[in-house]
């Protein structure tokens, strides 16, 4: 699949409409006096002529939910190296063409969330659930990975440490506004499967922390094989751990190790009866519940002040499905 250009626009707006405010200003008129039985009145009027006053309205900045548009930008680290992909050799740099959907009419420096994909996936598979972050005012970044996307030549590879890298280097690219403004005090990560995994491995591993990340979303993900710990150790921030019960790659109680190793804020939901994917991703009323708890995790994690286990769970609950289960200690 040929690389895609360095900058494309979409015009199209999808998702959402935003919203409109319609004011008007108030108008005041004076009286005049009159006599008995609606005569004139024998003494002049002491009233000044009559005037309409017009009160000044400001209308209130745009909220959600925004229409979305998207971007295709592309970012090279020359300092790293994309290893072979089954025949196709490796070589120096790593390319990150990355989807970007921004919130129409947001005013401001935005907050960021950067996706990591599954393995053998690309972004697109996800559209729903980035949507459902940017309508919801959120810059989102999704980078094909050059690892274990789909959509590059030769066979995908997992290769956790090098993805969790790619997460922090796109942060460092975004923060100098190339997509738009963005608010280094809200900055989130979040990634499906494989990309679950580069997830807890910024989370729950020193060698990979960011402290400038304050959010975290597993999504059905793990502690990975074959990378060395230390797991666990304390960690600023709040984290999200959601899985399918029925996860037909038996995730359900690796991602449940995932929340119960982590030293931090965190919350975990667990879809009773949800597979792999379709939580994410579908047009069921419970993959449309999973996501707007997602984005519940994101307004409350990133709110000014120190966030809670508590507090996360209060702003979770009640969740939209019965098959939601929300869980605030290990």
């Amino acid at each position: 699949m040929p690389v895609r250009q360095l900058v494309v626009g979409k015009a199209a707006a999808t998702s959402a409409l935003a919203l409109s405010f319609f004011l008007a200003g108030c108008g005041f008129v004076g009286a005049s006096h009159h006599g008995p039985e609606g005569g004139a009145s024998s003494h002049a009027s002491s009233l000044p002529p009559s005037r309409s006053t017009t009160v000044a309205t400001t209308p209130p900045p745009p909220s959600p939910p925004f229409a979305v548009k998207d971007q295709t930008l592309t970012f090279v680290d020359p300092s790293r190296v994309t290893p072979a992909r089954g025949a196709v050799p490796g070589h120096p740099g790593r390319v990150l063409v990355t989807d970007i959907f921004r919130p129409e009419g947001a005013a401001g420096a935005l907050p960021l969330v950067v996706f990591a994909h599954g393995w053998d996936s690309d972004p697109g598979l996800y559209r729903p659930l980035l949507e459902a972050w940017a309508v919801a005012g959120y810059l989102v970044a999704a980078p094909i990975l050059p690892d274990s996307s789909d959509t590059l030549p030769g066979s995908p590879i997992s290769n956790y440490p090098a993805q969790a890298d790619d997460l922090s280097f796109l942060i460092t690219q975004l923060l100098q506004g190339g997509a738009g403004p963005v608010d280094p005090n809200r900055i989130a990560v979040a990634g499906h499967s494989d990309g679950g995994t580069d997830i807890a491995l910024l989370a729950l591993n020193p060698a990979y922390a960011d402290h400038r990340i304050r959010a975290y979303l597993s999504l059905s993900g793990e502690i990975p094989v074959g990378v060395d710990g230390p797991w666990g150790v304390p960690t600023p921030g709040s984290l999200l751990v959601v899985v399918g019960g029925a996860d037909q790659y038996g995730l359900a109680p690796r991602s449940r190790e995932v929340f119960t190793s982590a030293q931090m804020v965190k919350v975990m939901v667990t879809v009773t009866g949800g597979d792999h994917i379709d939580p994410y991703v579908a047009g069921t009323p419970t993959a449309v519940a999973v996501r707007a708890e997602t984005v519940r995790f994101l307004n409350s994690a990133l709110a000014p002040g120190p966030a809670t286990s508590a507090g996360l769970t209060a702003a979770m609950e009640p969740a939209g499905d019965p098959s939601i289960v929300v869980t605030a200690s290990g």
